[in-house]
């Protein structure tokens, strides 16, 4: 199997378990707000699809319909100032999570984040926890969110990468991947709302249960070391 020049990674679920801060937030957000909190599991799955759809279904108590970029925005202003003070409180990086990374540019290979959380807070998460990447990519205003495949492309030029590769561990990720004609590899960490990546993922598109045995396949099929 030829090596990529580049492997790009989506952030929550796939590197860090982000989840007990947002939740926070999201929850100091709808005391603000006079709405009733939610439980961290129920807030969990409705991560992956962008803030403006987080705050839609923390709104609704779950209805993704309707949730379109720029609604809802004095929730929206209302998280974003509760989560710059607690977006690395509880947030930590999966096991393995930092050995790969470092393996990767021991092994020269580049290396990305493509996320769908604000790029503001992208960058404050990676820096906080000494993540190490080479370019890190988030939601913005003049950039599609995945599944569209716009930021993967961005990434890969900015890596100056012929070949790229896309970790995640949502359906997104894997329709983004698809949709930039890169290969797509799963980690099954957190879950996809629900749904096992597994399920949706073609035999030819490895799905793992942690970033260890992730790095562990790469060794021993992909650059036999």
């Amino acid at each position: 199997m030829s090596r990529p020049d580049a492997i790009l990674f989506d952030l929550d679920g796939t590197l860090i378990d982000s989840v007990p801060d947002i939740a926070a937030a999201v929850n100091a957000m709808l005391r603000e707000a006079g709405r009733e909190e939610h439980t961290v599991e129920v807030i969990r799955s409705w991560v992956g699809r962008g803030l403006s759809v987080l705050m839609h279904r923390s709104l609704t108590g779950g209805d993704a319909e309707g949730a379109e970029i720029g609604a809802h925005a004095d929730a929206i202003a209302m998280f974003r100032r509760h989560y710059k003070e607690c977006c690395t409180d509880r947030t930590t990086v999966f096991e393995g999570g930092k050995e790969l990374l470092q393996w990767l540019s021991d092994q020269s290979i580049k290396t990305a984040v493509v996320t769908n959380k604000p790029e503001a807070f992208a960058r404050q998460i990676v820096e906080s926890l000494s993540i190490r990447v080479d370019v890190v990519i988030g939601a913005a205003d003049h950039r599609p969110l995945k599944p569209d495949p716009t930021a993967l492309h961005e990434a890969a030029e900015r890596l100056r990468a012929r070949t790229a590769w896309m970790v995640g561990d949502t359906r997104f990720d894997l329709h983004a991947a698809r949709a930039a004609g890169m290969k797509f590899i799963g980690v099954q960490l957190e879950g996809d709302q629900g749904r096992n990546i597994s399920e949706i993922a073609a035999p030819h598109e490895p799905v793992f249960e942690s970033l260890s045995d992730m790095h562990e396949w790469l060794s021993q099929e992909v650059f036999d070391v």
